[in-house]
C-alpha cells in the first residue's frame, strides 16, 4: 500500500486479491469512499481524455446529495476552499 497526499487530498492505494483475481483498491479515507477496479477498468482510465476527469471532480465532495453545493474544483484551488 502506498499514500499520495497533496493540499487537498490523501488517497492510499493498494493491490488486493479477490475471488475473481486482481483488483486495485483506491480508498480516499477523509471522505469515506472506496473503489476496487479490476485490469479492464484500469485500462479504460487510460482512454479517458483529461475532460473525463474534470467532469468527474465537478462534485469534488463525492456524489451528487441534496443540499451539497457542486463547485468546480479551479473555484476551490483559487479561493482555498472557502465557501462564499
Amino acid at each position: 500500500m502506498f499514500t499520495l497526499t497533496n493540499e487537498f487530498t490523501t488517497v492510499t492505494i493498494e493491490k488486493v486479491q479477490t475471488r475473481n483475481g486482481e483488483r486495485l483498491r483506491i480508498s480516499a479515507p477523509r471522505m469515506g469512499y472506496s473503489v476496487e477496479l479490476d485490469p479492464l477498468e484500469l485500462e479504460a482510465l487510460t482512454w479517458q481524455p483529461v475532460e473525463t476527469f474534470s467532469r468527474l471532480l465537478s462534485t469534488p465532495f463525492g456524489p451528487d446529495e441534496e443540499g451539497v453545493e457542486a463547485r468546480p474544483l479551479s473555484d476551490l484551488i483559487l479561493f482555498g476552499g472557502e465557501h462564499g
